[in-house]
């Protein structure tokens, strides 16, 4: 699996999983391979959240309407 540089993007290509370390062949930038990993991951659900529309920064986010489980019933009462 193509390894992406989270600095530049460029996929520097397959690693074996003893590299635990390399250097971009793009931009020179030295990547922990775990790091990297990370980096990439929390990019990509930046983006995915963003593409669905959501708000995103690092404090609690209530749930849109339609995503509350409603499933569009009205909600049961309770006694008191």
């Amino acid at each position: 699996m193509c390894r992406p540089c989270s600095a530049c993007g460029v996929k520097d290509g397959s690693k074996p999983l003893n590299v635990r370390e390399w250097t971009c062949t793009a931009c020179g930038t030295l990547h922990d391979r775990d790091h990297n990993a990370a980096i990439n991951v929390k990019t990509a659900a930046g983006l995915a959240v963003t593409a669905c529309g959501a708000p995103v920064g690092p404090g609690l986010v209530p749930a849109q309407r339609e995503e509350t489980g409603s499933r569009g019933f009205p909600p049961e009462t309770c006694a008191a």
